[in-house]
């Protein structure tokens, strides 16, 4: 069946972004393929009653946020899904996709599906990681479901300082690099500063070689600093700057490699949305997934306060003392190991959360229920896992008082979920 060419009527779109159709018995999930769409889709794989395709071509009426010249790498490169779709006209879809991915809790899934969605434009990436393959010479993201690495020339989502250094940078690593490595980029928020860095790749020694580091003379006005990274992030050799900086009300110092919200149009609203939900009450914060302390700038930001914070990636966390001066840095600790040793919140304590994909651990989650917290402050990256994460907190006696949508990645079906939660 694999490879077979079948039209389908498209019903909806549900959690992962594909559209549903039913042929007979079968659920199938069309990747490319929109609501309302009657499409050709050749058949990938299938597996107990689910055929998973590809839309080829719409054969009828497309759908209003289709656009009529998608991304011409799209076929090839791994980097978006949804590049068939105009990410302002396209923002509503999102609102389905969360909820059909939160669908198994359904009082969840009903507030996703009437969230509001903060729309973004394209090329919104400030930070970016890149493979490079020394065999082909290519430096770009991977093809889909493969460790092909695709050509991204007019890529829609990097930033248009970094779609310049493409090119300048592979010339310099095809002349220096010898292995398979992943390129860290981050830029700030006008793109003025950049720093790249070289790291292991999955599949690749533990070690590299610092020799691979491009020469400054090579990328000249191209970076301000270029790196090698150990697999914990932090720098062993390179030249130039190893951080940017994000001047935001509160000016924050994120290292090349660390994990920082990478939409450069967002970050800013972000920020401010954060911290009006935090609010001006000057009671403790309790930043759980601090990464550099974005959440806890923004708390401090709305009134000076006690901070806590606690971030197990040491390169992170050290910014983050550098960025909140007073605060309580918990370094290297998880928010489990931390809130293990924790007796109580004090009771007007606010919990910040910017948990993984995965969600807050049951350990966690327990915690912040059972330790007094007065209000969860919850930026979620997967609303199937923010879903179960809420309904928990409900239980509780956690009240959803807050919840919207927040389009950080345009051009793909992920949306990140922000709400705040209080118990009453």
């Amino acid at each position: 069946m694999t490879g077979r060419s079948v039209e389908v009527d498209i019903l909806d779109v549900v959690g992962g972004g594909r559209g549903l159709a039913r042929v007979g018995r079968d659920v199938w999930l069309v990747s490319g393929a929109l609501p309302g769409e009657r499409v050709e889709a050749v058949v990938e794989r299938r597996r107990a009653g689910v055929v998973e395709a590809r839309c080829v071509r719409s054969t009828g009426p497309p759908h209003p946020t289709r656009l009529d010249h998608p991304c011409p790498r799209s076929d090839r490169c791994g980097g978006c899904d949804w590049s068939h779709v105009d990410a302002e006209r396209g923002a509503r879809l999102k609102s389905a996709v969360a909820a059909g991915a939160a669908r198994t809790h359904p009082g969840a899934a009903a507030r996703l599906a009437a969230a509001p969605v903060l729309q973004s434009s394209a090329n919104y990436r400030l930070r970016a990681r890149l493979h490079w393959d020394p065999e082909s010479r290519q430096l770009g993201f991977y093809a889909a479901r493969s460790r092909t690495v695709a050509d991204i020339d007019g890529c829609r989502v990097i930033s248009p300082r970094l779609a310049a250094a493409v090119e300048p940078i592979a010339e310099a690593l095809a002349a220096s690099c010898r292995g398979a490595v992943d390129l860290e980029w981050i830029e700030d928020l006008d793109g003025t500063t950049a720093v790249a860095a070289i790291r292991p790749a999955s599949q690749s020694a533990s070690r590299l070689d610092t020799r691979w580091v491009p020469t400054p003379e090579s990328l000249r006005r191209v970076v301000d600093g270029f790196h090698v990274l150990d697999r914990s992030g932090r720098p062993t050799g390179g030249w130039g700057q190893t951080s940017v900086q994000m001047r935001l009300p509160l000016v924050l110092e994120v290292p090349v490699g660390a994990f920082f919200q990478g939409n450069r149009h967002l970050v800013p609203w972000l920020f401010a949305r954060v911290a009006a939900c935090v609010g001006t009450d000057p009671r403790p914060a309790f930043d759980l997934h601090a990464g550099v302390g974005f959440l806890a700038a923004a708390a401090r930001w709305a009134s000076d306060r006690e901070l806590t914070i606690v971030e197990p990636n040491r390169v992170a966390a050290e910014a983050a003392l550098r960025n909140l001066p007073g605060a309580d840095v918990r370094v290297g600790r998880t928010a489990e190991e931390w809130s293990s040793t924790l007796d109580g919140f004090p009771r007007d304590a606010c919990v910040l959360l910017d948990p993984p994909r995965s969600g807050c651990s049951p350990q966690l989650r327990r915690a912040v229920a059972d330790l007094g917290a007065r209000t969860v402050v919850m930026l979620s990256c997967d609303p199937a896992t923010w879903a179960r994460d809420v309904t928990f907190f409900e239980d509780h006696g956690f009240v959803l008082v807050d919840v919207e949508l927040v389009d950080l990645f345009p051009h793909t079906h992920h949306v990140e979920v922000l709400s705040v939660l209080e118990h009453r």
